[in-house]
């Protein structure tokens, strides 16, 4: 991991002790640990968000938003998540939290945009915060069932596509945890990020 100021026009080089320091100096009485140390179905924060760690993988980590970056939000003007609203708030939250942990540490992600029906209209997409699709929903929901919010969220996976004659349905979570369907233009469905960052990073405990 490289950390370093740029004073002057001078680049300072800082150890990862040195970083810890500072962080707990902007944040006093808030102890830090390495995002690798914070075990699957713990919580974290940077900035003012909170975070659930969903997985460690070699040398990143999987999170997702404990709560709603925002609530009762329209999915887009079809169930493509490409494009769609939600993936506009997700793309500008990307920036804000690569603001904090710098660009490098935020890493880029395939999204699989397979319909729930098997349909593959409308490919892939590589972003840097995503929602959660029903597949990964599926490989974590028994570290999410422990963090259970009382809203609607969505899902970026489509019910199916025009091919199938529906451009409309798109897979979201109930507050109970079942995935359940509703349409793009439903207001009652809510933002909740997820993105991969490397896990050598200091974060807020």
């Amino acid at each position: 991991m490289s950390n370093y100021l740029v004073i002057n026009n001078h680049r300072i080089e800082l150890t990862e002790e040195q970083i810890n320091q500072i962080i707990a100096a902007h944040n006093p009485g808030i102890p830090t640990i390495e995002l690798a140390d914070i075990a699957v179905g713990e919580t974290f924060k940077i900035g003012e968000h909170e975070f659930i760690v969903l997985e460690h993988s070699g040398e990143t980590t999987a999170i997702i938003l404990k709560g709603l970056l925002f609530e009762d939000k329209k999915f887009g003007e079809s169930n493509n998540y490409d494009g769609s609203h939600v993936d506009v708030m997700c793309n500008e939250f990307a920036g804000k939290i690569a603001a904090i942990v710098g660009e490098e540490n935020l890493i880029h992600h395939t999204v699989d945009l397979t319909a729930d029906d098997g349909l593959k209209d409308y490919g892939k997409v590589d972003r840097r915060v995503s929602l959660l699709t029903a597949d990964l929903y599926r490989r974590y929901v028994e570290t999410l069932d422990k963090h259970k919010i009382n809203k609607w969220w969505w899902l970026a996976t489509p019910h199916s596509t025009k091919t199938h004659d529906n451009e409309s349905w798109v897979k979201c979570v109930a507050p109970s945890g079942y995935i359940s369907s509703s349409d793009y233009d439903c207001h009652y469905s809510g933002v909740r990020p997820f993105c991969i960052l490397k896990s050598n990073i200091f974060v807020s405990k």
